[in-house]
């Protein structure tokens, strides 16, 4: 492929990235300069469709290159569809408990509460520039835009007047979207994100590049059409690639490697019905579903000479984390009115070794709880996606139902009946958890009628 055609067809202007400091007590550092921080956000990825995580389908060097110069997260998890995941990475809270537990739309005439203190919020308090390129999906009326939520800067898809998709800049909007032919596409993404690093290359900033790629329909740039051993689904992802690629190029031209935590990781696990569709690897389900293969999602972090390069990590995080994981950076205290799910992982980031997990649980309120190696599904759950390959992961799997991830890492068997005991602890650890979380959830914001 001819990377300068593309260059030039894509005609870049620069890179995404998001200025965060670093807390002189986190890092052992005063003197240390605060980073800026790119989080990169794919769109139904799966945890296989990597070349880290294994994909030989797909390739994927310059994302993997995230991996080798830093470090794999390999226990992140996220929810199992868009809208909640990105309510989560916005809170530091389950998206349970701001009421953004499912997909919104135009139609649902509510939002996320702008009541809420997102990490935008948090971190512009600290003096950063903040922008978002891309996907919100916390919203589609014009009450909840980006910038009423603590970005000085919005270019992405709104839905204002519930006729589809358009994109906005802040809060106008400067193009229909060409469903036909560009629904899917992110060719004008790279060049506004790389337009506001340059803008802000002197000053810490923050800037959320949260693409609308590999979501179905698939639809990649001609550039890379066929260019994967996965389809249309595959030639998305690595289209994406090569704009991770231009970003990271983007960095080093402006300076600013050094100083700057990379963060690549997908909002649910993969779609999986058809061929091509994307792949949870070796986990088991796909996007809709509480299986592994719909919330666990791949997660990588770069941040020069302090994230150890080639590293992994296993414990238990999320994208729950990156809130109070940010502030610690930043410097900024973590709201304490309100409940934070999240907690600061800066310690699994820097390679430090701790005595006590920083996470022993991760929960799905009311749907399933993983406490260290056990699994239980406390709600039942379908294969979603279409399943996965064999014949195990295309069947449903009943409440009750308990995992060992250590030895089952694709819940294939269900141990409840061998492990009685097991079983009932994490039930009663979840309904202990859930008589007090829903003592303390949050509503979301919903649009007056008249509106």
């Amino acid at each position: 492929m001819n990377m300068k055609r593309i260059m030039n067809k894509y005609r870049i202007i620069g890179v995404i990235v998001a200025g965060l400091t670093c807390s002189t007590v986190c890092l052992h550092a005063a003197e240390a300069s605060r980073p800026n921080v790119v989080f990169i956000l794919s769109d139904d990825q799966g945890y296989g469709d990597l070349g880290c995580f294994g994909s030989t389908s797909i390739k994927t060097p310059n994302i993997d290159s995230i991996a080798e110069e830093g470090i794999k997260f390999e226990s992140f998890y996220a929810h199992n569809r868009c809208s909640p995941s990105r309510a989560a990475f916005m809170t530091g809270c389950y998206a349970q408990r701001v009421d953004m537990g499912k997909v919104i739309y135009y139609k649902d005439r509510s939002g996320l509460n702008s009541k809420e203190i997102t990490v935008a919020e948090l971190l512009k308090k600290g003096g950063y520039a903040t922008g978002i390129i891309g996907k919100w999906h916390l919203g589609e009326w014009p009450q909840f835009n980006p910038t009423h939520y603590g970005f000085d800067y919005f270019y992405g898809y709104m839905d204002y007047n519930g006729e589809g998709r358009a994109i906005f800049e802040n809060t106008e909007k400067v193009a229909d979207v060409d469903k036909k032919n560009d629904r899917y596409s992110s060719k004008s993404f790279l060049p506004a994100g790389i337009e506001f690093m340059r803008k802000h290359k002197k000053e810490s900033f923050f800037l959320y590049y949260a693409s609308n790629i590999p979501h179905s329909k698939w639809q990649p740039h001609a550039d890379f059409k066929g260019t994967s051993g996965q389809g249309a689904y595959g030639d998305c992802v690595q289209q994406l690639d090569w704009e991770v690629g231009q970003l990271l190029k983007e960095l080093d031209a402006l300076g600013l490697r050094e100083n700057t935590l990379v963060i690549y990781a997908s909002d649910n696990g993969p779609q999986l019905n058809k061929d091509g569709y994307g792949s949870a690897g070796v986990l088991r389900g796909g996007k809709w579903n509480d299986f592994e293969g719909g919330i666990r999602v791949p997660c990588l972090m770069r941040w020069p000479n302090k994230i150890p390069a080639d590293s992994s990590n296993n414990e238990i995080v999320g994208i729950i984390d990156m809130l109070p994981t940010f502030c610690a950076l930043a410097g900024v205290a973590v709201p304490k009115d309100r409940i934070i799910d999240g907690k600061n992982i800066l310690p699994y980031m820097l390679g430090q070794k701790l005595d006590v997990a920083i996470h022993e649980t991760f929960i799905v309120p009311g749907s399933t709880i993983r406490s260290r190696d056990w699994k239980l599904l406390v709600k039942g759950q379908k294969p979603g996606g279409g399943g996965t390959k064999g014949k195990q992961g295309r069947l449903p799997a009943k409440a009750g139902a308990l995992f060992n991830l250590r030895e089952d890492l694709g819940e294939s068997k269900d141990v409840s009946g061998a492990y009685p005991e097991k079983a009932a602890s994490l039930r009663n650890m979840m309904n202990a958890y859930m008589k007090n979380f829903n003592r303390n959830i949050r509503p979301r914001e919903q649009v007056s009628l008249d509106q």
